[in-house]
């Protein structure tokens, strides 16, 4: 039984191709070394000129070339998309089962917080109506703004640059030497 150069001729297509796959394809054209974006680009080629000096079947045996390839090109793109879907789907899987166990803790502490918190004195209503609490434990703080003025100073006037003008020499002319 004759060795198989290609590893992936085993039937088992299953993730084995990538977009920068260095394909070999032997065709009437000869052997043409790419990736499969080169060959489709390759043999649509081949099938214009073919076309144009008027052998049809040459025409459609290249078109036939770049279906294939194109057919791979489609099949890895697909496997790209729905790899993609899959990891944006675990993702969310994993985030609400973190929103689910963030919410079981809540509900397994017990909810003594209204009766720690009291109103904070100072506290307007919020426009949504809602006034701020804190844990009983912990004093209401107050902020005040304090404004920092920069001191006036003086501007400071700064000479301009005298300009120093260079007179240019003339370059002493060239003689042809021989």
């Amino acid at each position: 039984m004759k060795k198989q150069n290609n590893r992936f001729r085993n039937g088992n297509n299953n993730n084995c191709y990538t977009l920068n796959y260095k394909f070999d394809s032997v065709s009437c054209a000869g052997k043409i070394s790419g990736t499969a974006l080169d060959l489709i680009r390759r043999y649509n080629d081949l099938a214009k000129e073919a076309q144009s000096c008027g052998d049809y079947v040459e025409m459609e045996i290249y078109r036939q070339y770049a279906e294939h390839y194109r057919k791979i090109v489609t099949e890895i793109n697909e496997r790209r998309q729905a790899r993609q879907e899959n990891q944006l789907r675990s993702e969310e899987q994993s985030q609400a089962e973190e929103a689910d166990a963030a919410k079981a803790e809540e509900a397994a502490e017990p909810d003594n917080s209204a009766e720690n918190k009291v109103p904070v004195p100072e506290a307007a209503p919020a426009p949504n109506g809602y006034v701020e609490t804190l844990p009983a434990s912990e004093p209401a703080k107050a902020f005040h703004v304090v404004e920092i003025k920069e001191p006036e100073v003086a501007p400071v006037v700064a000479e301009k640059p005298k300009k120093v003008y260079r007179r240019r020499t003339p370059a002493a002319p060239k003689t042809a030497e021989a």
